[in-house]
C-alpha cells in the first residue's frame, strides 16, 4: 500500500524513553496510517534512501525548545543558520552542505513560503532533511538539498491542546491543536497560534499568528481524498542589524550593544503574509496501483522599508551612515500534479515505479524604492537619536517574472536482492519565463524558453546486522535565479544547475542509528552581485564543496538519549570571471561543525542539554571579513502532571555574544558593512495541557 496520508509522528529522533522502541522500524504506524517513505510522495523507505538524511518530529520541536525552523535544524552538522527570530526576511539564509536548500510542503516544493514566519511550528509534524540536489520528484531543487515539511494531519479519536508559552523580553503565545473525526469518514484537524512578543532588541517586537486546517475524507476503500489549508503572518520592524566595524571589527571605542535599533521604528517594516490551500487525492486502482493528483495555490505577499547601514568613514568609525529602500511582492504560485506509482516483478526483480507530470505557474512582481529615511545623515551607535518626519524616496524600478512549466518526472525503485536495491529517476522540465524591468529610464521585456533534464541513480547494499552502504550522483537546477536577478542590461539569468556525487556508510539497529558519508557538490551558473553595478548580478561562476558528515543517536540503556554529529566543509569558488576570487571560501560555511544533544528521563523529568559550535567563516562569498567561531550551549527540563505537560528551557546558557550574516548569496566587498546578532541568554515556561488521547 503506497503512503496516502501525512500524519507522520514517529521519527528518528525520539524522547528517551520511547527511543529503543522506534529506532531501526522500517514501517511506523500512526492512527491506522503506513509511514514508509521520504517526503510523502518519493516512496523510498528511509533506509533505501540512497543520500544522508536526518529527520525531526513535533515532540523533538517541542523538547528542544525550538522556536523556529533554524533552532531545529541547528541538529544537522552540515547546516548553518544566518538568522534568527528578530532578522528581517530570510528564505535564502539557511545553507546544508554550503548551498540554500529547497523547501517542499507535504510534497509539493514551496517559493518564498519559508521566509514568511519560520516560527511557525504548531502545524508541522515531522521535517526531514535530505542533503544534496535532488529535483527529479520534487521540481526546483535547492543545491544544499531539500527540507521536507509534513504537515499534521487528522486522527482516528478525538484529542487537542492548548499552550501557553512565556519568557524573557515579554514572550507571549498561545497555541491550540484540535482533531478528530467528525463522521465515519471524514476528520478534522484546526492548529493555530497567536504571539505578542517583545525581543532583545530595542523597539522590536513580533506580532505573528498562523492558522492551519487539514481535512481527511475516506468515502470508499479506495478512495482517500485529503486538504490542507494553512496561513501565515509575521509583522514586526525590518532590523537593519549591527555595523561590522564595532562588533566584528573594532571600531577604538567599544562593542556596539547587541540590543542597539540603528533603523527609525516609526519607519521600518517587514511584513509577510502567505496563505495556501493544496489538496490531493489517492485512488486505489487496484493490483498495487495508485492514481494521486495534486494540487497547490499560494501566495507571499511583502512589504518591507528598510534602513540599510553603510561603511563608516576613517575618523568616524561610530557614525554609520544609512540609505534604505521601500520593496514589496504580492507572488501567486500555482502547481498541478499527476502521479500514477506501482509495483511489478519482470524476471524474478521487483520494481515500483512512479511516473509523473506537473504543471506550474509563477507570477513574480517586485517594485524597489530607494529612500532616505527622515533625510537624516550617520547614526552613532552610542547614543542613537530616532524620530522624524517620513523618508523621502525615488522610484528604483520595477521587475515582473511570469514562468510557466511542464515536465515529466519518472523513478524507479528497483530491488535486485533482499539485500541490494537501487534508485533511478530522471525529469524533463520545460518552462517559459516572461520577463518585465521598467526603470525611470526605460523598459525592456523578453521571453525566455528554459529547458532542464535532472537525474539521479543511486544503491543501497545491506551488509547485515543493520549496516548498509549508499551511494549515488544527484543533479538538480534552480530556477530562483531567473525571477530573482538581473543582468544590469535587464536580461535575465539562465537557471542554475547543480550536482553532488556521495558515498556513505549507515547503521541502523535497535538503539542505535548513525551515517557517515563522504561527498562533492557543486553549483554551477551561479548568480553573483556584479562588482561593476551595485544593485545588479552577473552569472559567472561555479562554486564547490568537499566533506564528509557523521551523524547519529543512541539510546545506550532505557531513559538515556544521545544524538550528535560533525561536519568538515571545504567550501570555495572554483571558477569565476574574476580571478582573485578563485579559491575564496564560501559565506556562512565553516570548516567545522559539532552539534550533539542529551536527554535523560530522572523519575517524572525528563533534564535535556545540548551544545552547537560553529567555526569562523567568512561574511560573504570570497570576502576579506571573518566572522568568528562560537559555541552556544543550551539546558532544558520537561514533565508531564495529569494532563497538564511543562516544558522550561534556558538557551545560550553562557550568555555568548556571536554574529552572522544574511548576505550569503552576495559577493562584492561592500556588502560587509553590517552584521546580525545571535539572541542572548533565555528563560522560557511552556505549559500545555491535554484533552482526549494525546493531542501533543
Amino acid at each position: 500500500m503506497r503512503v496516502s496520508c501525512l500524519a507522520l509522528v514517529g521519527c528518528l529522533v525520539v524522547p528517551p524513553a520511547i527511543a529503543q522502541d522506534r529506532l531501526g522500524d522500517d514501517e511506523i504506524v500512526v492512527t491506522g496510517t503506513k509511514v514508509t517513505g521520504f517526503g510523502v510522495k518519493s516512496g523510498i523507505p528511509i533506509d533505501q534512501v540512497p543520500q544522508s538524511i536526518q529527520v525531526i518530529d513535533a515532540e523533538d520541536l517541542i523538547s528542544s525548545g525550538a522556536r523556529s525552523v533554524e533552532d531545529a535544524l541547528r541538529a544537522v552538522p552540515s547546516a548553518t543558520v544566518a538568522r534568527n527570530r528578530v532578522s528581517g526576511y530570510g528564505g535564502n539564509t539557511l545553507r546544508i552542505r554550503g548551498f540554500s536548500p529547497q523547501q517542499i510542503r507535504n510534497g509539493i516544493y514551496q517559493r518564498f513560503y519559508d521566509g514568511t514566519d519560520p516560527s511557525a511550528l504548531s502545524n508541522i509534524g515531522r521535517i526531514e532533511v535530505l542533503k544534496g540536489p535532488s529535483g527529479v520528484l520534487y521540481g526546483q531543487s535547492g543545491v544544499g538539498g531539500i527540507i521536507s515539511i509534513i504537515t499534521k494531519q487528522p486522527t482516528d479519536t478525538f484529542e487537542s491542546t492548548v499552550a501557553l508559552t512565556g519568557g524573557m523580553y515579554d514572550q507571549k503565545m498561545v497555541t491550540a491543536d484540535v482533531s478528530g473525526p467528525l463522521t465515519d469518514t471524514l476528520a478534522i484537524r484546526l492548529t493555530g497560534e497567536i504571539e505578542r512578543s517583545g525581543s532583545f532588541v530595542d523597539h522590536l517586537d513580533l506580532d505573528r499568528e498562523n492558522v492551519g486546517l487539514a481535512l481527511a475524507w475516506k468515502p470508499w476503500n479506495s478512495v482517500s481524498a485529503h486538504l490542507v489549508a494553512e496561513y501565515l503572518h509575521r509583522e514586526t520592524l525590518n532590523n537593519p542589524g549591527l555595523p561590522t566595524v564595532g562588533t566584528v571589527i573594532g571600531n577604538g571605542v567599544a562593542r556596539v550593544k547587541r540590543s542597539t535599533f540603528l533603523g527609525e521604528p516609526s519607519y521600518n517594516l517587514q511584513e509577510n503574509d502567505a496563505p495556501l490551500v493544496q489538496a490531493w487525492v489517492d485512488v486505489d486502482l487496484g493490483g498495487s496501483w495508485t492514481l494521486t493528483p495534486r494540487f497547490q495555490y499560494s501566495e507571499w505577499n511583502n512589504t518591507s522599508r528598510s534602513t540599510e547601514l553603510g561603511q563608516p568613514a576613517a575618523g568616524s568609525l561610530t557614525l554609520i551612515p544609512r540609505t534604505g529602500r521601500n520593496a514589496g511582492e504580492n507572488d501567486k504560485f500555482y502547481v498541478a500534479q499527476l502521479d500514477l506509482a506501482g509495483e511489478v516483478m519482470t524476471g524474478g526483480i521487483r520494481h515500483t515505479p512512479l511516473f509523473g507530470i506537473e504543471y506550474n505557474h509563477d507570477d513574480v512582481p517586485f517594485t524597489m524604492q530607494p529612500v532616505v529615511p527622515c533625510g537624516v545623515g550617520p547614526i552613532d551607535v552610542f547614543a542613537p537619536v530616532h524620530g522624524c518626519g517620513a523618508p523621502t524616496s525615488n522610484f528604483g524600478f520595477t521587475a515582473r517574472a511570469q514562468l510557466e512549466g511542464a515536465a515529466l518526472y519518472a523513478q524507479d525503485q528497483i530491488a535486485l536482492t533482499d539485500a541490494w536495491h537501487v534508485v533511478a529517476g530522471i525529469r524533463y522540465s520545460d518552462s517559459t519565463n516572461d520577463n518585465s524591468f521598467t526603470t525611470a529610464f526605460s523598459s525592456t521585456s523578453d521571453r525566455m524558453k528554459l529547458k532542464n533534464t535532472s537525474w539521479h541513480l543511486g544503491t543501497t547494499y545491506a551488509l547485515g546486522g543493520g549496516v548498509s552502504l549508499f551511494g549515488g550522483y544527484n543533479t538538480g537546477y534552480d530556477l530562483g535565479a531567473v525571477t530573482g536577478n538581473r543582468k544590469v542590461d535587464g536580461t535575465p539569468f539562465k537557471p542554475e544547475t547543480s550536482d553532488q556525487a556521495e558515498a556513505g556508510l549507515r547503521v541502523v539497529r535497535d538503539n542505535v542509528r548513525a551515517s557517515i558519508s563522504a561527498f562533492q557538490v557543486r553549483r554551477d551558473n551561479v548568480g553573483v552581485t556584479d562588482p561593476a553595478n551595485a544593485g545588479f548580478s552577473v552569472q559567472d561562476g561555479q562554486f564547490r564543496t568537499r566533506g564528509f558528515e557523521l551523524e547519529g543517536e543512541w539510546s545506550p540503556v532505557a531513559g538515556w538519549y544521545l544524538q550528535g554529529g560533525y561536519a568538515y566543509l571545504d567550501a570555495e569558488i572554483s571558477k569565476s570571471s574574476d580571478p582573485a576570487a578563485v579559491g575564496g571560501r564560501l559565506a556562512e560555511t565553516p570548516k567545522h561543525t559539532f552539534t550533539g544533544t542529551t536527554r535523560v528521563q530522572i523519575g517524572e523529568v525528563e533534564f535535556r542539554a545540548s551544545g552547537n559550535y560553529v567555526g569562523a567563516r567568512k561574511m560573504i562569498n570570497g570576502g576579506a571579513v571573518t566572522l568568528p567561531d562560537y559555541a552556544v550551549f543550551d539546558l532544558g527540563a520537561g514533565t508531564e502532571i495529569g494532563a497538564f505537560r511543562i516544558d522550561a528551557t534556558l538557551t545560550n546558557l553562557f550568555d555568548r555574544t556571536y554574529y552572522f550574516t544574511d548576505n550569503a548569496s552576495r559577493y562584492s566587498l561592500n556588502t560587509e558593512n553590517r552584521v546580525l546578532v545571535g539572541e542572548p541568554r533565555t528563560i522560557s515556561l511552556r505549559i500545555a495541557y491535554r484533552f482526549g488521547a494525546d493531542g501533543r
